[in-house]
């Protein structure tokens, strides 16, 4: 008795047998499987697949990591990620440049500009006219230049003065300045026998700290100035104090003298040679 085989499509073993791999001389595999279409037919797949080694370079705790054995639900799972528990991202490809560098730089000049154009403070201002040039360079100076010079040689001077400090913006000695009562007293009826001259201070030292710390327990003082450097407005490390007394001068003078403040050491004498 003898049984007739039909086409390998008939056959049902080989839908229950594992797929048949072929290792082709060039290195490609070649793999046949048997599969059912959407129409009920059996049909057989062919494929040549040629595998391709990657190698990557990573970290060495990254290497080491993958190493690692998988515990838990995935504790028999095979290498690499299971979709059903794990959520792949998407591959983000980081390419650096040397373009930064530009934009970084672009945006810092034009930080510096709108500096430059809000600090846009008038340095020099000419007395006659008020322009942004100094005084002698004046183009108006030949004409209103005379009214100001009739005005300076007055000789009451008492309209002087008044004139002098009723003009907004006209700079004003500090021998000239009134005091809290209003008075003006001259340079030469002005009394510097309780006035010392101070030497040695720090730059940072101004006229409230000479006030509020240094001599705030020798009382009231009538007048400190610190002398500053008429172009750059910095301390040139002296300044003339006047005290209420002489006898409260001559007290600072023998305490400060020699003494330290802000790391230097301080310099008290009498602004005028006493006569003996």
């Amino acid at each position: 008795m003898s049984t007739a085989i039909g086409s390998w499509a008939d056959a049902g073993d080989e839908f229950s047998a594992p797929p048949e791999i072929i290792v082709n001389p060039d290195g490609t595999k070649t793999v046949i499987t048997f599969r059912t279409n959407q129409d009920g037919k059996k049909v057989k797949i062919t494929q040549k697949i040629r595998e391709i080694k990657v190698e990557e370079k990573v970290h060495p705790l990254v290497a080491l990591r993958k190493n690692w054995k998988k515990y838990g639900k995935e504790k028999n799972s095979p290498p690499g990620p299971d979709t059903s528990t794990t959520q792949l991202g998407e591959k983000v490809e980081l390419k650096l440049g040397l373009s930064w560098k530009q934009v970084e730089k672009k945006e810092e000049e034009e930080k510096a500009q709108e500096r430059a154009s809000k600090i846009a403070v008038q340095t020099i201002k000419c007395r006659t006219c008020g322009g942004d040039h100094y005084t002698a360079k004046c183009p108006f100076k030949d004409t209103l230049g005379v009214s100001t010079e009739t005005n300076q040689t007055t000789p009451e001077p008492s309209s002087t003065q008044d004139s002098s400090s009723s003009q907004p913006g006209r700079y004003v000695p500090r021998h000239l300045r009134p005091d809290a009562q209003g008075n003006v007293q001259s340079k030469e009826a002005r009394d510097d026998s309780s006035t010392l001259r101070i030497s040695q201070l720090n730059s940072f030292v101004d006229e409230d700290m000479i006030r509020n710390e240094l001599l705030a327990r020798f009382g009231p003082l009538q007048r400190v100035t610190v002398v500053r450097n008429k172009e750059s407005g910095e301390s040139r490390g002296f300044a003339y104090v006047t005290f209420a007394t002489e006898e409260i001068a001559q007290k600072a003078l023998d305490l400060l003298n020699g003494k330290g403040y802000h790391s230097l050491i301080l310099h008290l004498e009498w602004s005028k040679k006493k006569k003996t």
